[in-house]
Order: C-alpha cells, then structure tokens, then sequence
C-alpha cells in the first residue's frame, strides 16, 4: 500500500505542476483562463482524492486490528501501539491538513477569478497544499509500512477461532452486542453532512459567478439542524461514554443555538 500511495502521491504533484504552469499562463487571454479553471478542478477533485486513501487505509486497519485483537484474544497494547504511531508521528497534521487545503484552493481560485478575494490568497493556498502534500509523501508511507509489520507481528503471534466452531460461534454474537449502534453511526453522517453544506455554499457565494447571491440562510439553517442532531445522537449514544437525554440534547441544542445566530448574523452581511 505505501508503494502504491508514493506513486499516487507523486502522480498529484505532477498534475498540479501542469495546473501551475496553465495558471501562470491564464493571463494570456479568455481559453487559457478557461483551461486553467478546468485543469485546476479536475487536479483538486483528484487530489482530494488520493488524500482520503491514507483515511480509509488506517480506518480499515484500525478496525482489522481492534476486531483481530478481540477474536484471539490478545492484550490491548496492539491496539495502543497502531494509535501511537499515528498520533506521534508527523504525518498526523499533514494528513487533515492537505485535504483541507486542496479543498480550498479551487473556490479560492474562483473567487480570485470573480475578483471576491484577494489575489494573493490563492497561490497562497497552492503553495501550503503542495508543501502538506509533499510531507505526506514522505512521511505517511513510512508509518503505513510500521502498521503493516504490526499487523503481520499480530497475526503470526495469535491465532482467531476457526469457523463453524462454537467458539466462533460464541465471538459472532458477543460482536454482535458490541457492535455500534446504528443511531451513533448516523450521528457521524449528520455532521459530515452539516460541514458540506457550508462547503457548498462557499463554493456557489465566492466560486461561481451566476451563483454568487445565493442566499446563505438555507444551507445555514440545514447545517445547524444536522449539527444539532449529529451532536444530540452522537452523545446519546456513545458506545464508551452514553450521556443522558436531558444532558445529551441540551448541550446539542445549545450550540445548534449558538450556531443559528452565527447564520443570522452572516445573513446580514
């Protein structure tokens, strides 16, 4: 996976070398302006995307090893040590970092085109997205190749129930009660989609030009609906730490409050 993630990585600084190079070129008349535009969409939503493979590759290994942990029976220092090696280790920033950053770089772009912002924002942003990118390249491989070697560590010192025994049997239903429940996991998509919301209106209000006066009051008020839910149901049901009702919604309620006069106070600007 790190091999692959190199080549994907390095594949991303190539095509957003080419974007530069049409961006500094852009000035030259309307088609070139226009192919900078696209270029530099299609290099971001591509890069947007290969910064979510480190993402999906620890989620899916984390929960490899939290389940392989518990069917063998092993201790939790596994588990321990899979976490330290993200939280310590440099490429933890530079991975929410350089999505963030790739994100922002198009609407940036855009609003510099509509003259929304200043000119200076966007090659700003370029230039700290290359520099998260060029740390991830160097520094997440490394720290997937540390976890592969605890993975293999873990399955050649320990061994999981064979299947159609009544020990694997016995460890399917106590997954079973254990599992998360359902009510959490939609509290999760709820505040995702509360994020996109503001995302997308940015994008329409300084990106676009027939879309600039759309108004922000809907997207404001979907996003703190979904906020207050998503935090209401997230402590609710909390498999480690459930908060009560009473506690759980007031304090969700308080920030979607919150929130709501942030809406109406941006709506008068």
């Amino acid at each position: 996976m790190a091999t692959i993630y190199r080549a994907l990585v390095t594949a991303v600084l190539l095509v957003w070398a080419y974007v530069i190079l049409t961006g500094l070129a852009a000035g030259s008349g309307e088609e070139a302006l226009a192919w900078h535009l696209r270029t530099g969409l299609v290099g971001s939503v591509v890069a947007c995307l290969v910064h979510s493979v480190p993402f999906a590759y620890f989620l899916g290994t984390g929960f490899w090893v939290k389940a392989f942990v518990r069917a063998s029976g092993a201790d939790a220092s596994w588990e321990e040590r899979q976490k330290g090696w993200m939280t310590e280790s440099r490429a933890y920033p530079a991975l929410y970092l350089a999505p963030l950053l790739t994100l922002l770089v198009p609407i940036a772009g855009s609003a510099l085109e509509t003259r929304a912002w200043p000119w200076w924002i966007h090659p700003a942003l370029v230039v700290c997205a290359a520099l998260a990118t060029l740390v991830n390249l160097f520094s997440v491989p490394g720290v997937m190749l540390r976890n592969s070697a605890l993975m293999d560590e873990l399955a050649d010192t320990h061994r999981v129930p064979l299947p159609d025994t009544p020990e694997m049997d016995a460890y399917i239903e106590r997954e079973e009660r254990h599992a998360l429940p359902p009510l959490f996991q939609l509290s999760r998509v709820a505040l995702l989609f509360a994020f996109q919301l503001v995302v997308v209106w940015l994008y329409l209000r300084f990106g676009t030009e027939g879309w600039r006066g759309v108004p922000f009051l809907p997207f404001g008020l979907g996003a703190c609906v979904l906020l207050t839910l998503g935090l209401g149901l997230n402590a609710l049901y909390d498999p480690e730490h459930p908060a009560r009702p009473g506690v759980a919604w007031g304090r969700a309620m308080a920030l979607g409050v919150a929130c709501l006069g942030l809406v109406l106070w941006i709506r008068t600007l």
